[in-house]
């Protein structure tokens, strides 16, 4: 499959599994598909906030796929500015074809133009547009007598990122869509309640990366933000242990491998 090929269908499969409503808000989707150069698949384990009421982490888990834009770059001189190799050019700009006594005659015009001199640089900061898909799962009712068990899924988020160059040390901010997947709670006589919420993350990301093998490697640290205010459950009337709303903020902490698809 060619690469800009490999781009768009990765895009598409991300959109693809949005919401109507949320595709038409990011149908700049399609037109950036194309100019995509980078995919990066990741895992991360972590934690939750100690004040998160009626959760508690178990074995915090995520993982996902982003793909990413290059959306700009500050870069510095490197060195003195390089004399080309020819310091002129001569351009083509017209034909002229004229007839008389003596028969048909072409005349060729051409400009001559001087070549600047080439100047070098080397990136000091890259700016990246991120479009990811991933999956949170591993936590778990602080009540005993209640089983709640699910995953949090991101459709999708979109960050933006600024790495140093120099040291390839990064940030990030992050939002984008989340929901619950799979939400249940069950009590001790197996009475079990189904749950449906929306809402938005919002999250920054700290990291290292370096290049090995053609690939690049990533470790990163971050915070995020899950709000769920309200939690719409289907079913018999709702013990008391069974949370109505959650707070799933927490911290993370893993690493990844990114590649480039290039262009074609």
């Amino acid at each position: 499959m060619p690469r800009a090929a490999a781009i768009v269908t990765v895009v598409a499969a991300l959109v693809g599994a949005l919401p109507q409503a949320v595709v038409a808000q990011f149908g700049i989707y399609d037109a950036l598909a194309r100019s995509f150069s980078d995919v990066s698949f990741y895992m991360h384990t972590g934690g939750l906030a100690p004040a998160t009421p009626g959760v508690q982490a178990n074995r915090l888990s995520a993982y996902g796929i982003e793909v990413l834009l290059e959306i700009g770059a500050v870069s510095r001189p490197d060195g003195p500015p390089r004399p080309p190799a020819d310091s002129v050019s001569v351009v083509w700009t017209q034909m002229e074809v004229t007839t008389g006594a003596a028969g048909t005659d072409t005349v060729y015009r051409y400009d001559v133009r001087r070549n600047s001199p080439a100047q070098a640089t080397v990136p000091v900061w890259t700016f990246e547009l991120g479009v990811g898909y991933g999956q949170l799962t591993g936590f778990r009712s602080s009540e005993s007598d209640i089983d709640l068990r699910g995953a949090i899924r991101e459709l999708p988020t979109v960050s933006v990122y600024a790495t140093y160059e120099p040291s390839g040390t990064y940030l990030g901010l992050r939002s984008g869509f989340i929901r619950f997947q799979g939400l249940q709670a069950w009590d001790m006589s197996g009475q079990s309640w189904s749950g449906e919420a929306d809402s938005f993350l919002a999250g920054v990301a700290l990291g290292q990366s370096a290049s090995a093998l053609g690939f690049t490697l990533f470790v990163e640290g971050g915070y995020a933000l899950r709000p769920f205010p309200s939690i719409r459950w289907s079913g018999a009337a709702l013990p008391s242990g069974v949370p109505r709303s959650m707070d799933l903020h927490g911290w993370t902490i893993g690493g990844g491998l990114q590649f480039s698809l290039g262009r074609s």
